[in-house]
């Protein structure tokens, strides 16, 4: 019998506490214990070492990003954030995935489209995941190139628009992603001669955001996707919740609704694959963490169109499941972490250009 996961509550509203805490042991998760103020959290962490901690960013006094730096500071600890819905609570939780939180989880809204049951999985399936994985910040500082070449590509797919003779590189994640994508958007220049998309597992409200704080942090300019935005190099368009991002023949993007493939809209799947259609060989696709296997297909299909394909390395993933699946399917030609995959990108977007005006 294996032994049950060891999880800290840290709300301020005692109901919501309990109401955590019982979800979490119906489910055969041991909560050792639960904290109602920051400076207390902080305390309960360092005493009772859990193995994850669910934290509400929004409580008075020392609040949850506060928290979050002096235990990923003192007592690293996998975190997972009780987050709200508004663009406000968006933003601090993507702060909070920013310094170290391993994932989030939206707050029961009474009234709102959500089936109760379905949201007490969700707390439990990312707790249990969020127990597992080994907090490590700093990660830049302690990486050496480990890129290798997998599979040989091939060649052919259709001609892509003529304004695009960098072509496209779309970037896929899910569970801890935002970092992993700074950590690769940054080590690409302004002049970055590929389009780019980004497409990270988030609800509505939270894409914008995202789109929005890494347009502040980078030299490339980020905003989240509309319907007919047109692709250009060194622009990052991210695929905005809820919806699906293909590409057109024409260069320009189509934000489309539709069912969720495999429980993802936005899908990496669906935007590689159109990607893939359009721009032939001059595509390139990128998974980083996440869980489950998004993304595969869509690097099949990038592949055989002659584009190349890449994969976050096991060492720098929070959760290496989209990267390990892709792998195992034979459909990623290199693997490295984030910022050494922006590195081959670099040089090989910039041969594919040279190639395209010689």
């Amino acid at each position: 019998m294996t032994e049950a996961i060891r999880v800290l509550v840290v709300d301020d509203s005692p109901f919501v506490c309990r109401l955590l805490a019982a979800q979490l042991r119906e489910s055969g998760v041991d909560v050792v214990g639960m904290a109602y103020d920051g400076q207390h959290a902080v305390a309960m962490v360092k005493e009772l070492r859990p193995d994850a901690i669910t934290l509400d960013l929004g409580m008075p006094g020392m609040g949850g990003l506060e928290v979050l730096d002096l235990v990923m500071r003192d007592c690293p600890t996998p975190v997972v954030v009780i987050s709200g819905v508004s663009r406000k609570a968006a933003s601090v939780t993507l702060q909070a995935l920013d310094r170290g939180a391993v994932d989030f989880v939206l707050k029961y809204c009474p009234g709102a489209d959500t089936d109760p049951d379905a949201l007490r999985r969700e707390i439990v399936s990312k707790v249990r995941l969020a127990a597992g994985v080994k907090v490590i910040r700093s990660l830049p500082n302690r990486l050496r190139s480990t890129l290798r070449p997998r599979i040989g590509g091939s060649s052919g797919g259709k001609p892509m628009p003529a304004n695009l003779p960098g072509g496209v590189v779309v970037i896929g994640a899910s569970t801890g992603g935002p970092l992993a994508l700074r950590e690769l958007l940054e080590n690409l220049a302004a002049d970055f001669s590929a389009a780019l998309i980004v497409v990270q597992h988030m609800p509505a409200t939270f894409t914008a955001v995202l789109a929005a704080q890494l347009d502040r942090q980078l030299s490339l300019a980020v905003k989240e996707a509309e319907d007919g935005d047109r692709l250009q190099p060194g622009l990052v368009l991210v695929a905005p919740g809820d919806y699906h991002l293909l590409a057109r023949s024409d260069g320009t993007v189509e934000i489309a609704t539709g069912p969720t493939i495999a429980g993802h809209c936005p899908s990496i799947d669906v935007t590689m694959q159109s990607v893939a259609q359009v721009f032939g060989p001059r595509a390139k696709g990128v998974i980083l963490t996440g869980m489950g296997r998004d993304g595969a297909l869509g690097l099949i299909a990038i592949r055989a169109r002659g584009g190349q394909t890449f994969a976050q390395d096991a060492i720098t993933c929070v959760v290496n499941g989209m990267p390990r699946h892709a792998i195992a399917c034979g459909a990623v030609d290199h693997i490295g972490p984030p910022e050494e995959i922006a590195r081959l990108l670099s040089k090989t977007v910039s041969i594919r250009f040279q190639e395209a005006h010689a």
